[in-house]
């Protein structure tokens, strides 16, 4: 019988801190609302917060286990130009990087040739993936 999936959605903000307390409680997999892994960028979108935390918070899951996704949504003018910033990410890491409806797909999959579809159920995502990653690319359908 399959391990029953437990999912959290989180900013990252406090996760170092409650990764351990999670996986103690069943939790499987985190999800991450991050659309910037900009440094400078980040601080001036969350009102002087800082991404540190949200590194080490996921640094932290991993650590712990925890199967990581990224909800990202690319907004024209703002942080489109990190398209290929979260893509490296799947490359290093065995995370998923979803992508939200929030701009053309047409124009980030232009970005990303030669992504591989994978066969099968993902709910409401399309996943991806480059034959050397160790994560995958996903599309929320729309």
């Amino acid at each position: 019988m399959a391990e029953e999936k437990k999912t959290i959605v989180t900013d990252g903000q406090d996760l170092e801190e409650k990764a351990a307390a999670l996986k103690a409680d069943g939790v499987t997999d985190v999800t991450v609302v991050l659309n910037t892994i900009n440094y400078t960028r980040y601080e001036k979108t969350h009102e002087g917060k800082t991404l540190q935390p949200v590194i080490d918070g996921i640094n932290a899951a991993v650590g712990q286990g925890l199967k990581i996704t990224l909800h990202v949504g690319l907004e024209e003018g703002f942080n489109d130009d990190e398209v290929l910033d979260f893509l490296q990410l799947t490359f290093l890491h065995k995370y998923d990087i979803v992508f939200l409806p929030t701009m053309s797909y047409d124009k980030i999959k232009a970005k990303m040739p030669d992504l591989h579809k994978i066969d099968g159920d993902f709910g409401d995502v399309e996943m991806y993936k480059y034959m050397i990653a160790k994560g995958r690319i996903g599309f929320m359908k729309q």
